[in-house]
């Protein structure tokens, strides 16, 4: 959800978009916020990092942001987790801090909160872990509860109380509309008071200049850099091509054909990690798990079941050179689809509209199809501007696939 509703009635905003922007000149500065706030919503925080450098975060609703205002509560510690149980629900607040900065802030289901900290076991951290209530993260391994290397926890805290009802309301973490934001910053105003202060001090100079020098050199003159009105649909594409996460899938998957005594029911890959669901076909958790470990994979126990998991790393590919029209790119997409999955197998969802570009869903579903033709389904994306979102399947016998694939196409 975007926001976290409180019981005095405060919002808690979970943002639309957070980013570092660097930045020499103000008036830059004004554009690139102007232009993101058009696609991520017009309630914006902004923080001064440094002389060029500002922390901002973008959403369509008012409030306050609900993972800054918990990192502050901490004294703001380098990297930080912390949980905390919504009573009366099966969910939990759970915010993450990397290197200084949000990562993740929410409420998740209380069962799918391993999974939201499983990649970070393959990185060096230094957490501070805070929890509150019965959350599934624990100090030391205990079923059901994720826990982390001894190594990657700097301590480890166990509250008597819960924080986010009595968590405190920071002007400087509310999202207010854009243009009270940026005047408050003397961004985007005329300096008046600050050119009267030098006004006397420009002159003078300007005499002790011509003074000094008979001759009037030439100064090149400085251009203030344009913000591309299409940086947006370059960022969105600077990722893994499709195709190439596709095929790099269907090659992993040859490794779930040889599971000992054990059978994958689902799959699903999304944001290049695949969890499968599996069943026992005889084996022993201790095999599944050894299993696991000898090809680098995560096993994780779940109160409905046990999901093994596994990290794809598919280099991005090079910013597009061109911008095709939307109807072209899903017509494209519709040919392509019907000589290797015909049928009528396509959704289209809403026409989204993000500044110079329109951003569809488009949902392919599969019918029992093997791994070979999936893989020639991924190729019919080569150089279409495409973002795979996920591949949701259910594997049947001899490991067929039945399910979904759900990519954005962009166009103009």
């Amino acid at each position: 959800m975007p926001y976290i509703t409180r019981e005095d009635g405060e919002h808690f905003v979970i943002p639309s978009y957070r980013d570092v922007l660097t930045v020499k000149q103000k008036s830059q500065l004004k554009k690139e916020i102007l232009l993101l706030s058009q696609s991520y919503g017009e309630y914006i925080t902004l923080q001064k990092k440094s002389a060029t450098q500002y922390e901002v975060a973008f959403s369509p609703d008012t409030g306050y942001l609900l993972g800054e205002s918990l990192w502050h509560n901490f004294k703001k510690p380098l990297d930080m987790i912390y949980c905390e149980v919504i009573p009366n629900t099966t969910e939990a607040i759970l915010v993450i801090v990397k290197s200084g900065s949000v990562y993740l802030d929410g409420s998740f289901p209380l069962d799918s909160i391993p999974e939201e900290l499983i990649i970070f076991l393959t990185q060096q951290n230094n957490f501070e872990i805070y929890v509150y209530g019965d959350v599934p993260i624990s100090q030391e391994p205990e079923a059901g509860k994720f826990s982390f290397e001894p190594s990657s926890v700097k301590s480890f805290n166990v509250l008597d109380k819960p924080v986010f009802p009595s968590l405190p309301l920071l002007k400087m973490y509310q999202l207010q509309l854009v243009d009270p934001v940026l005047k408050a910053q003397g961004i985007g105003v005329f300096p008046t008071k600050q050119l009267l202060g030098v006004g006397a001090v420009i002159v003078v100079g300007y005499l002790l200049y011509m003074f000094v020098t008979s001759e009037k050199e030439a100064v090149p003159t400085q251009t203030t850099p344009q913000v591309n009105p299409y940086q947006l649909y370059l960022n969105t594409l600077s990722s893994p091509a499709p195709s190439a996460e596709i095929s790099e899938f269907v090659k992993k998957l040859q490794i779930f054909y040889q599971m000992p005594g054990w059978e994958v029911s689902d799959i699903k890959y999304i944001h290049s990690q695949i969890n499968a669901d599996v069943l026992s076909n005889g084996g022993t958790i201790e095999m599944l798990s050894k299993w696991a470990d000898d090809n680098q994979m995560h096993m994780i126990i779940k109160k409905n079941g046990i999901t093994v998991t596994k990290f794809i790393d598919v280099p991005k590919r090079s910013y597009p050179k061109y911008i095709y029209s939307i109807d072209k790119v899903i017509s494209r997409i519709v040919d392509k689809m019907a000589t290797v999955n015909p049928g009528n197998n396509i959704t289209l969802g809403n026409f989204d509209r993000k500044g110079n570009f329109t951003d569809v869903l488009v949902t392919i579903k599969v019918d029992k199809i093997s791994p070979t033709i999936l893989d020639l389904i991924g190729k019919q994306f080569n150089d279409l501007p495409l973002v795979l979102h996920d591949l949701t399947l259910s594997v049947g016998t001899d490991f067929v696939l039945t399910g979904t694939i759900t990519i954005d196409a962009l166009g103009s």
